[in-house]
């Protein structure tokens, strides 16, 4: 494996991210600041002739589990450019999934936490990862739809948009305790906010509650006395940190940019 010299710019993109982001790099920062871009070819624009890393990129190659992070090289792709190198999403047969953008902020909280065990969970716009830890190695998963699922129940909702988390917990444990109550919580949600009894902050924060308690009850053997990390931008975090807190589940909460850029200069010194 080669790697770029180390004083020549690169780019790092984040196509996982809600809007993707993108960070122009010399050598290791892990300290500069991320730019908005709308896709991979305006990455790619911001450094003209730089490489490009990234993570999961589409059409790469899968590698099973267990797999170590820290042993995935970022192959080239088929781009055009040339410049584009990934590293490779993790794959299961059972249930039959893929582990993408949550590969590199794993490698990069592994790389600031050595010899950590035990669960990492990766919410984001697509899905929300569980993953299992063990000797530096991911050695299993499950992954939920759950934020298309509350977009699909609240369509004005973006990530961002705050929810009121104190409205959480009694869905959630409605919903923890009988999971087949889900769709039923779901529409007497979009009921009272139809009728004006909830305000759109609340709607969203129920909403969240249910559909984490579906989410924590066919997780359980992933948190149910297993050290827990969380890697989450703040307005996923809320959510999951109250639902953690309901639970008792402690929980060290890790800065997903940080970790997603750690991951990402790792996979820099990877290149092949």
């Amino acid at each position: 494996m080669s790697a770029t010299p180390p004083t020549s710019p690169w780019i790092a993109f984040d196509p996982h991210h809600s809007p993707p982001r993108a960070w122009t790099i010399n050598g290791d920062q892990l300290n500069v600041a991320a730019t908005e871009v709308s896709d991979l070819d305006a990455a790619l624009a911001l450094a003209p002739g730089a490489p490009l890393i990234t993570c999961g990129a589409e059409g790469a190659q899968a590698v099973p589990v267990p797999a170590k992070p820290a042993d995935l090289p970022a192959r080239a792709t088929a781009h055009a450019s040339g410049r584009v190198r990934s590293m490779p999403p993790l794959s299961q047969a059972q249930p039959d999934l893929r582990l993408t953008g949550s590969v590199c902020r794993i490698d990069g909280f592994l790389s600031l936490n050595p010899s950590w065990d035990g669960v990492i969970c990766v919410p984001g716009p697509v899905a929300t990862d569980w993953v299992l830890i063990s000797a530096s190695e991911i050695v299993s998963f499950v992954s939920f739809a759950s934020w298309p699922m509350i977009a699909s129940m609240c369509p004005a909702a973006q990530p961002g948009d705050a929810a009121d988390v104190a409205a959480l917990t009694e869905p959630l444990q409605d919903v923890l305790s009988k999971p087949e109550t889900l769709a039923l919580r779901l529409a007497e949600i979009r009921s009272q906010q139809a009728a004006a009894r909830l305000s759109d902050a609340a709607a969203l924060g129920r909403t969240w509650g249910a559909v984490l308690g579906a989410e924590l009850a066919a997780a359980r053997s992933y948190w149910l006395g297993q050290n827990m990390a969380l890697i989450a931008t703040p307005d996923f975090a809320a959510p999951y940190l109250k639902a953690f807190e309901s639970q008792y589940i402690p929980v060290t909460q890790a800065d997903e940019a940080r970790m997603t850029l750690a991951g990402l200069v790792r996979a820099y010194h990877r290149t092949t």
